[in-house]
């Protein structure tokens, strides 16, 4: 009886460890193709907007920003932090794929972006700091450049949490390892 025992839970260890290692591959080739596919929109976006040009946020009687719709998703820009060679695409609307519009426009100041530190996203979160240059590029070819001014880190991403009046653009991360966000705040220079 002991020994059915012992080969019972030797068969189902080797189960679980055969599970574990199928499902680490399988994560890992989401996150492959999910870069892959990031980079593909941005070539694509790119190929679809005019040739990008230094733009300073102004007043507009409308703010509501373009948006190109590319195989079912609907993009605002491009989003650019140069010292970690990161190029993303940035949703019209809330997911986890890609950095996504959480509220407000880029035009008025209260663009609000979310994203997570998963790989090929803002994997390289404890790095960023104070003064690392942040490029917006919109779908009519503006390009806008910020700072990172402030970082605090938040148990939510709540409204509270992510406004700022003197703030420009407001990036928060989803900390995949914790319960905690990395939010920063970003002023236009121009």
């Amino acid at each position: 009886m002991k020994t059915t025992v012992k080969k019972i839970c030797l068969w189902a260890g080797a189960g679980l460890l055969v599970a574990a290692l199928v499902m680490l591959l399988w994560w890992q080739l989401d996150i492959r193709n999910s870069r892959k596919q990031a980079q593909d929109y941005v070539k694509t976006i790119e190929s679809l907007i005019p040739t990008p040009q230094g733009a300073v946020p102004e007043e507009r009687w409308d703010n509501t920003m373009a948006v190109l719709s590319i195989e079912g998703t609907d993009f605002i820009g491009i989003l650019e932090m140069p010292r970690f060679e990161s190029v993303l695409p940035v949703a019209a609307d809330w997911g986890k794929q890609y950095p996504c519009r959480f509220d407000g426009s880029i035009y008025d100041g209260s663009l609000q972006i979310g994203a997570t530190t998963q790989k090929g996203q803002f994997d390289f979160y404890r790095e960023i700091c104070v003064g690392d240059r942040v490029y917006f590029t919109d779908m009519e070819g503006n390009r806008y450049t910020y700072e990172v001014t402030d970082l605090r880190y938040e148990e939510h991403a709540d409204q509270e949490a992510l406004t700022r009046e003197e703030s420009a653009l407001t990036l928060f991360i989803k900390n995949e390892y914790a319960f905690e966000y990395i939010v920063l705040f970003c002023n236009s220079l121009h």
